[in-house]
C-alpha cells in the first residue's frame, strides 16, 4: 500500500510545462504524446540502415511460457543459447554471432542492464518479464547503442508493456513435464503462476498496471531448481505534451547452482548427463573422469534485484521533444558454494592460512568438506537525458548518459566438517573489497533525408568510464583505471521502391575488458592475482595499475544488406565484415564458478551472411525461416601454454565459441484465435577452446520444437481464454548445447509444458 501511494505521489508532483489542459471531447481523449515507450536505440524498417530483427507480443503471447529470455530469442538470426541446468529455465545465455552476452548491450526500455564490472547479465534476476513485455529488437553488430557497455555483438532491447486504456484483469497458470531418460519416468518439474490488471484510463490522465508470478522449477540437472517470484508494478500520467511513466519490477529468486559442464563423453548416457559436479578432473587416461565432487544440495543462491525507472517524456513544441529516464537498481543476496576441492597446502594461499589459522595436520590433504559463501551488493544510479530535435528533412538527437556503481564483495566460510583452529569465527570475512565504476557519455546523432527515399545515419558517442576497486582486505590491490572511448558510426539507406531497399552501415566501436580481466579479487584467496605489469624495485615486485594486461577490444564493422517485400512475403539478408583488435577470446581455461579465462588476440576476423524470411502459402499457412553462415578466425594470436611451457601461434585457428552455420524453420498453420507451429533448429558445431581441439568441441546438433495455441469462448462478455502447450525436443535428440574448455552443458531430453490464461 506504501508503495502504491508513494508512486501516487509521484505522479501528482509531475509538473504541467503545459498552461493548456488535455482536450476531451465526449468520451474521447485526445493525447498527443505516444502510449509506448521510444527509446533513441530503436530501429525501424526502410529507414534506419541497421541489422536487426524484432519480437511482437502476438509472437511472444504464443510461444511464451516461462522459459529464459534467450530460449525464445534464439529463433532469430545469429542467435544461440544454452541453460547451465539444461531446461531452460534459471541461469540461461545467449550468444549472437557468437559473441556471448557478455559483449552484447542488454537494455529495458532503454536502461542498460548489463552489469557494470562484470559485463554480465542475470536473466534469472528478472523473472517472467517476457510476461509484461510489448516487444523485442535485436540489433546485430555494432549496434546503435549509447547507453551502457558499447554493443561488440549486437543490442537487446526490451520494451514493457504501454499502458492500456482499457481495465483489463488476466489470471494464468501452467505446468511442464520433463523426461528422464535414465529412470523411464515424466515428472512434473516446471510450475508457473501470474495474475495481471490494468487500471484503464483513471479521470482521463492516470493508468496503473500490475503484474505478478511464480515460477518454480526442478531443473533438468541433479539439484539445479530454481524458484523465481516477480512483480511489476507501472504507472502513467498522461498530459496534452507530457507524459511520464514510473516502473518498479524485480523479484527475489532461489536456485540450486549448476554452474560446472561436464565431460563429453556423459552426454550419451542418460542418467551421467544430468550429473552436477562442483569440481572434476580426467584421470591419468585422460579420457575418463577420475576425482570429482558432487554439488552439495545447500550450494543455493539467494538473490534480489528490484529496478526502480521514472521515463519522462515532454514535447514543449512540435520540433522538439525531451527525454528523460531516472533509475535505480539494487542487487544484493549470496550464494553458497562447494570448496571441497581446495587444496589447502597451496603455497599461493600462505595469506589465507595466516588469516584463517593453519594446522599442520592439514597439510598435506585437501581442506575438510566445506561450503564457502559469496556476498554481493551493487548499486546503480543514473540518468539518461535526450533531446530530439525535428529540422527540415531529418532530425538531430542529443543526448548523454551518467551512471554511478557501487559494490560490495565479501565471503566467509559459514559450514565446515572441520575449522582450521577452534577459535575460527564462521563470520570471519576471509576477502572483502570494494568496487566502483563511474560512467560518463555523451552522443549525437542525425538521421538526414536528402529526399523522400534516402536516409542518413550519422552518429558520433564520446564515453568516458572510471573503472577500480577500493579497500580491499589483506591484500590491498587497490586500483583506479580511466577509459576514453570514441565511437563514430555511418550509415545509408534507399528505398528503392515500395518493395526493395538496401543500406550500408560503417561501424568503429571500443569497450573496456571487464573486472575479472583485470583483477578476480573474490578468488584471491585460491591464489588470484592482479593481471597488471610487475615491477621491480629495491629488489620488491609490484603492481603497476596503470598498466593493465588485459587491453580493450576494438572493433570495426562493415554490413551490407537489404529487405525484399512481395505479395505474401518478405525476405532480408545482410552481409558482415567484422575486423577485431584485441578481441578478448577464450583461453580454454575456466576459473571456479566455470566461467572462461579470456585472454586478448592481437588480430581476429568474422565474416558473415545472414538471411531471414516468410511467406504465406495460404491465408493460415506460413513458413519462415533464418540462416547464417560465418567464418570466424584467429588473424594472429600467441598463446602461452602452461601445461606445455610453450608458447603457440593460434594463426588461422577457428575461433572457440562461435558456429559457422546456423539456422531455423518455422511452419505455422492458424490465426488470430488459433495455432499451431513446428520448429527446427539447426546449430552447427564450434569449438570451446581456440587450440583447434576436436575433443573440445560441441557437436552440430538439430532440435525440433512444437507450439499450439488457442483461444476458446466463454460464457462471460469480453473475456478471452487462451490455451498453449509446448513441446521442446520433440524427437528426443540428446545433443550438447555448449562448453568451456573440456566442460559441456547438455541440454534437456523431450519436455512438455501446458498453459491457461484467462483476460476479463
Amino acid at each position: 500500500m506504501k508503495l502504491i501511494t508513494f508512486i501516487l505521489f509521484i505522479l501528482l508532483c509531475v509538473p504541467i510545462l503545459s498552461s493548456q489542459e488535455i482536450t476531451s471531447v465526449e468520451n474521447d481523449t485526445i493525447f498527443y504524446m505516444s502510449p509506448v515507450i521510444i527509446v533513441p536505440t530503436q530501429a525501424y524498417e526502410r529507414e534506419t540502415p541497421v541489422t536487426f530483427s524484432d519480437i511482437t507480443q502476438k509472437q511472444l503471447t504464443q510461444r511464451y511460457f516461462a522459459q529464459d529470455v534467450p530460449v525464445l530469442l534464439s529463433e532469430l538470426p545469429s542467435v544461440t543459447f544454452y541453460s547451465e541446468n539444461g531446461n531452460g529455465t534459471g541461469y540461461s545465455y545467449m550468444n549472437l554471432r557468437g559473441f556471448d552476452q557478455r559483449r552484447l548491450s542488454i537494455m529495458v526500455n532503454g536502461i542498460p542492464q548489463n552489469d557494470p564490472e562484470d559485463h554480465q547479465v542475470y536473466w534469472i534476476d528478472m523473472p517472467d518479464i517476457f510476461a509484461f513485455t510489448q516487444s523485442v529488437q535485436v540489433q546485430r553488430g555494432a549496434g546503435s547503442s549509447f547507453y551502457g557497455p558499447p554493443a561488440i555483438g549486437g543490442s537487446v532491447n526490451i520494451i514493457t508493456t504501454p499502458f492500456s486504456m482499457q481495465p483489463k484483469i488476466s489470471l494464468g497458470s501452467g505446468f511442464g513435464f520433463q523426461e528422464f531418460g535414465g529412470n523411464n519416468t515424466i515428472k512434473m518439474n516446471v510450475r508457473k503462476y501470474s495474475a495481471g490488471f490494468s487500471s484503464g484510463l483513471i479521470n482521463e490522465r492516470y493508468v496503473l498496471t500490475g503484474n505478478i508470478s511464480k515460477i518454480t522449477s526442478d531443473g533438468y540437472r541433479e539439484n539445479s531448481w530454481a524458484n523465481m517470484s516477480s512483480y511489476f508494478i507501472g504507472a502513467a500520467r498522461f498530459d496534452e505534451n507530457m507524459s511520464t511513466r514510473i516502473n518498479i519490477y524485480g523479484g527475489p529468486i532461489s536456485d540450486g547452482l549448476a554452474y560446472i559442464g561436464l565431460p563429453k563423453y556423459y552426454n550419451e548416457d542418460k542418467q551421467l548427463r544430468r550429473s552436477n559436479y562442483s569440481y572434476w578432473e580426467y584421470d591419468t587416461t585422460g579420457r575418463q573422469v577420475g576425482y570429482y565432487t558432487e554439488q552439495k544440495p545447500q550450494a543455493v543462491e539467494n538473490f534480489t534485484q528490484p529496478h526502480y525507472e521514472i521515463l519522462n517524456e515532454w514535447q514543449p513544441s512540435s520540433k522538439i521533444t525531451v527525454f528523460n529516464t531516472f533509475f535505480h537498481i539494487h542487487g544484493e543476496g549470496y550464494y553458497d558454494y562447494d570448496g571441497d576441492w581446495l587444496w589447502y597446502d597451496n603455497s599461493a594461499l600462505s595469506w589465507f592460512h595466516n588469516i584463517v589459522g593453519y594446522d599442520s595436520t592439514f597439510g598435506t590433504s585437501k581442506f575438510p568438506s566445506i561450503l564457502l559463501r559469496g556476498y554481493v551488493q551493487n548499486n546503480q544510479w543514473g540518468w539518461l537525458p535526450r533531446v530530439e530535435i525535428q529540422h527540415k528533412n531529418g532530425k538531430l538527437t542529443i543526448g548523454g548518459e551518467l551512471r554511478f556503481h557501487r559494490s560490495t564483495h565479501w565471503g566467509k566460510i559459514p559450514f565446515a566438517t572441520e575449522y582450521p583452529t577452534s577459535t575460527f569465527d564462521p563470520d570471519f570475512h576471509f576477502y572483502e573489497y570494494n568496487g566502483r565504476k563511474d560512467i560518463f557519455s555523451l552522443y549525437v546523432q542525425e538521421l538526414y533525408h536528402p529526399d523522400e527515399a534516402t536516409t542518413v545515419m550519422a552518429e558520433l558517442q564520446l564515453a568516458v568510464n572510471r573503472y577500480g576497486i577500493y579497500n580491499e582486505k589483506f591484500l590491498g590491490n587497490n586500483f583506479d583505471l580511466n577509459y576514453l572511448f570514441v565511437n563514430p558510426r555511418l550509415g545509408i539507406n534507399r528505398n528503392f521502391s515500395e518493395e526493395f531497399n538496401g543500406y550500408v552501415s560503417l561501424g568503429y566501436t571500443s569497450r573496456e575488458p571487464r573486472l575479472r580481466n583485470l583483477y578476480a579479487a573474490e578468488d584471491a584467496w585460491t591464489g588470484s592475482i592482479p593481471k597488471f605489469e610487475t615491477v621491480t624495485s629495491a629488489s620488491v615486485a609490484h603492481y603497476n595499475f596503470d598498466k593493465p594486461i588485459a587491453q580493450p577490444e576494438h572493433l570495426f564493422d562493415l554490413e551490407i544488406g537489404g529487405s525484399y517485400i512481395f505479395n505474401g512475403g518478405k525476405v532480408s539478408s545482410n552481409v558482415y565484415w567484422m575486423e577485431f583488435d584485441n578481441e578478448l577470446v577464450k583461453s580454454g581455461e575456466i576459473d571456479v564458478f566455470g566461467s572462461s579465462v579470456l585472454v586478448n588476440a592481437k588480430r581476429t576476423r568474422h565474416v558473415g551472411f545472414e538471411f531471414e524470411g516468410s511467406y504465406k502459402i495460404t491465408t493460415e499457412l506460413e513458413v519462415s525461416g533464418t540462416m547464417t553462415l560465418s567464418v570466424n578466425k584467429i588473424i594472429h594470436h600467441e598463446l602461452y601454454d602452461t601445461k606445455a611451457s610453450i608458447y603457440r601461434v593460434l594463426d588461422g585457428n577457428p575461433i572457440a565459441g562461435f558456429p559457422d552455420v546456423l539456422g531455423n524453420v518455422r511452419l505455422s498453420y492458424g490465426n488470430d484465435n488459433r495455432s499451431i507451429s513446428l520448429l527446427i533448429r539447426y546449430v552447427g558445431p564450434f569449438y570451446t577452446d581456440n587450440l583447434h581441439n576436436e575433443e573440445n568441441k560441441v557437436d552440430g546438433y538439430a532440435v525440433t520444437n512444437l507450439d499450439a495455441s488457442v483461444k476458446l469462448p466463454t460464457f462471460l462478455t469480453n473475456t478471452e481464454l487462451l490455451l498453449t502447450g509446448k513441446i521442446h525436443n520433440l524427437l528426443n535428440n540428446l545433443y550438447i548445447a555448449s562448453g568451456e574448455g573440456k566442460s559441456f552443458f547438455p541440454a534437456s531430453e523431450r519436455n512438455y509444458s501446458l498453459g491457461i490464461a484467462l483476460n476479463l
